[in-house]
C-alpha cells in the first residue's frame, strides 16, 4: 500500500503536484512574491485530484435522476430511443471497418443495445464529426452495432451533431419526421441533467435513461480516496464542465 501511495505521488497528476510544492518551498525560503497565489494553486490541484472530491462532485450530477425499470418503460408507450454520442475515434482498424467510439459511448450502446431488444423500439443515434481528426460518431456507432445484431432498421442516424444542443435539434427534426412523440433519452449520468434541460428547452421532455456511471453508489473509506489521480482529475473537471453548463444554460448563455 505504501508503495502504491507513493507512486501516486510520482505520476501525473501528484508527480506535478509534488513538483509544484517543491518549487513552492523554494519561493517561501527566498521570499519570492507569487509564493501565495502557488499555495492556492496546488491545494486547488491536489484537491480536484482526490477521489473524494471527484465523488462530491459527480454524484449529484448522476444521482439527479433514477431509471424506471423495464417493465415500468413497457406501460409508458415508448416510440423511440434517443442515444447521445460522446467521442470517436477514426483511422483505427476495427473489427468490421475503420473508427471505434470513446468508452463513455460504449457503455451508452450496451444500454441502449438492451434497451431496444427490451422495448423493440428504434434508436436515434445522434452525433456527428466534432473535430476534423474525430470520427462521425453516428456512422461509426450503426456499424458497431450491426455488428453485435441490432437490426440495421432499427437504427435511425443523425450524424451532423457537434453539441449537446445540436444533438436536441436535430433529434427533434427527426422525431418530427417520422412522428415520434414519446423519446426515451440515453446518455451518461454526468450529461444527462444537462442533456434534459436542453431538450426541454427544444420542446419536448424525453424520459432520462442513465447508463455509463462514473464512480460507484457510496464512496468506501480509504487512504486513495485521499492521494492524486488522474482519473478522480478527469471526473471532478467533468463535473464542473458539465456545471458550468447548466449555469449557462439557466442564465440563457447557451
Amino acid at each position: 500500500m505504501l508503495y502504491k501511495v507513493l507512486y501516486a505521488f510520482i505520476m501525473p497528476p501528484g508527480g506535478i503536484i509534488s513538483l509544484l510544492v517543491l518549487f513552492n518551498i523554494y519561493l517561501y525560503w527566498k521570499k519570492i512574491k507569487g509564493k501565495f497565489i502557488l499555495t492556492g494553486i496546488i491545494i486547488l490541484f491536489y484537491l480536484l485530484s482526490m477521489q473524494f472530491t471527484a465523488f462530491h462532485l459527480i454524484k449529484p450530477l448522476e444521482n439527479m435522476y433514477v431509471n424506471y425499470s423495464v417493465e415500468e418503460l413497457k406501460t409508458q408507450n415508448h416510440d423511440v430511443i434517443i442515444m447521445l454520442g460522446g467521442g470517436a475515434i477514426n483511422n483505427i482498424a476495427d473489427i468490421d471497418g475503420d473508427g471505434q467510439v470513446s468508452g463513455y459511448v460504449a457503455n451508452r450502446m450496451l444500454s441502449v443495445m438492451r434497451l431496444s431488444n427490451q422495448l423493440d423500439l428504434p434508436v436515434i443515434l445522434s452525433g456527428g464529426k466534432v473535430f476534423a481528426d474525430t470520427g462521425r460518431e453516428a456512422d461509426i456507432e450503426q456499424r458497431i452495432f450491426k455488428g453485435m445484431g441490432i437490426n440495421e432498421n432499427k437504427l435511425i442516424l443523425e450524424n451532423q451533431s457537434r453539441n449537446t444542443v445540436e444533438n436536441a435539434r436535430n433529434s427533434k427534426e427527426i422525431m418530427q419526421r417520422y412522428g415520434f412523440s414519446r423519446p426515451i433519452l440515453v446518455t451518461s449520468g454526468f450529461h444527462m441533467p444537462r442533456s434534459m434541460l436542453i431538450f426541454k428547452r427544444e420542446g419536448f421532455e424525453p424520459v432520462p435513461y442513465v447508463t455509463d456511471y462514473q464512480l460507484s453508489g457510496k464512496l468506501a473509506w480509504s487512504i486513495f480516496n485521499f492521494v492524486p489521480n488522474n482519473g478522480a482529475f478527469n471526473n471532478s473537471c467533468m463535473a464542473i464542465r458539465e456545471y458550468m453548463g447548466i449555469l449557462a444554460l439557466k442564465a440563457g448563455l447557451q
